[in-house]
């Protein structure tokens, strides 16, 4: 299955690929104000519209893609999500950007992109899933402890971001039934069991 195929929604929000369309409500979230200090450096420029640019063009050459969340409810953006750098040959993917409304931290919404994203990881057939956190993002990072991923290790002065400071990154990760296992544990804390556990 492709990453962006249809059907990457929970009872509570919907996953999509970027598409033209969404540039102005991401414009017109507070996903712009958390980029400067979320986001690595590209050669594109800091603004938001290159780092779009840059998003929708990785999906374009099959090196990422990103994602919007959006409440079934009434359509509104609540979040941001992307899978990176698939190797297929290898069955790994890597999640990162994950970014919610403040508002709706606490609510739940992180675990239903969670839910989401390693189901449809699942299903492309990835035997790992990893993450590189920034060490400043600790909520971050012990999210996706909880899920019981395991922190491999730390990438010393690893990435630039586009404040123009440098972070250290965490590598943590999940393979195999781990993956299974936090989807089950992450199916059950929202109500998608019967998916979870039939994924």
């Amino acid at each position: 299955m492709e990453l962006g195929a249809d059907g990457l929604e929970t009872a509570r929000i919907r996953l999509a690929p970027f598409e033209e369309a969404d540039r102005e409500d991401i414009h017109n979230s507070k996903a712009v104000d958390a980029m400067w200090t979320s986001m690595p450096v590209i050669a594109a420029g800091n603004s938001l519209d290159a780092y779009f640019d840059h998003t929708v063009r990785m999906g374009e050459l099959g090196i990422g893609l990103g994602l919007t969340a959006r409440d079934k409810a009434d359509g509104a953006l609540v979040g941001l999500a992307a899978f990176l750098l698939p190797n297929r040959l290898h069955r790994r993917i890597r999640i990162g950007y994950i970014w919610v409304k403040p508002e709706l931290r606490g609510t739940g919404i992180t675990d239903h992109v969670h839910f989401l994203m390693l189901k449809r990881a699942m299903e492309w057939r990835a035997r790992r899933v990893e993450w590189f956190l920034s060490t400043r993002n600790q909520a971050a990072i012990t999210h996706v402890e909880r899920l019981g991923a395991l922190r491999e290790g730390l990438l010393r002065q690893h990435s630039r971001f586009a404040d123009g400071s440098w972070s250290d990154i965490v590598v943590l990760s999940l393979v195999d039934d781990e993956i299974r296992a936090a989807m089950k544990e992450l199916g059950t804390r929202i109500g998608e069991i019967e998916t979870a556990s039939g994924a």
